[in-house]
């Protein structure tokens, strides 16, 4: 596994091909360019897997939703697998209520949205 710190709360690791963007704390308009680029980075660099790890993030603001939306309608473009990993009250809550969660591929933890993302990678 390769790891690729960040200034901000984001931290980028790489397993098997499969690349994982966890986010702690607090997500608005400040970071969201970094994960952004972190995220399509990703998806256009040849990933064979994205993962989004939200499960330690506190704040989410509708600039990051944008983003989300836009890494996982370019990793579908793509045919990556695409998967996040929200906690109930700081991301899928709001996720939810926007009726993003009908759209984007939420899960409830890290594990469930790796399995998901390599599942799907081990296919293509």
């Amino acid at each position: 596994m390769t790891e690729h710190p960040r200034a901000s709360g984001l931290a980028v690791t790489t397993d098997a091909g499969v690349v994982t963007v966890r986010c702690a704390g607090e997500l608005d308009l400040h970071s969201a360019s970094e994960l952004r680029d972190a995220l399509l980075g990703s998806i256009v660099a040849g990933a064979r897997g994205v993962v989004v790890d939200l499960t330690q993030t506190t704040f989410c603001d509708s600039t990051v939703f944008s983003v989300l939306v836009e890494a996982y309608r370019e990793a579908a473009a793509r045919n990556v697998p695409y998967a996040i990993a929200a906690d109930e009250t700081a991301v899928a809550r709001p996720l939810q209520l926007l009726g993003l969660d009908r759209l984007l591929p939420l899960h409830s933890g890290s594990d469930a949205a790796r399995a998901a993302v390599a599942g799907r990678a081990h296919e293509s």
